[in-house]
């Protein structure tokens, strides 16, 4: 019971944070094409890890808006999410995505030949 709580929780400061980040914050360091991978939040609402993930732009200067950013963040998250109490954000970068884009480069960078039909 306790974990689908979280869960739901967890989907709805996620679908919040999408909003805020792409409709609230008027910071063009903000807008570079950033998504929310994923959100936890502790048993006790009081801390929130926000994974990020920035496919374009400075990923370091967009980490450092989003800290500058988390009280007027944390204001719009509550005022959209009913919690028992406004959460702690910690926002990480979440770098699985690049690594998977330059893996994919890799691989189709290879000059394998393609394996033929006919093995009479």
């Amino acid at each position: 019971m306790q974990n689908l709580r979280i869960e739901r929780a967890n989907s709805e400061v996620e679908k919040a944070l999408n909003y805020i980040l792409k409709n609230k914050i008027n910071d063009p360091r903000l807008n570079e094409f950033l998504t929310i991978t994923f959100v936890n939040l502790s048993v006790d609402f009081r801390h929130c890890k926000v994974g990020i993930s920035v496919y374009t732009g400075d990923s370091n200067t967009v980490m450092k808006q989003l800290k500058k950013s988390e009280g007027y963040i944390k204001r719009e998250l509550i005022q959209q999410v009913k919690l028992p109490y406004t959460p702690e954000l910690t926002f990480i970068l979440d770098e699985g995505a690049k690594h998977s884009e330059e893996i994919n480069a890799i691989l189709s960078s290879l000059n394998i030949p393609k394996e033929s039909d006919d093995e009479n």
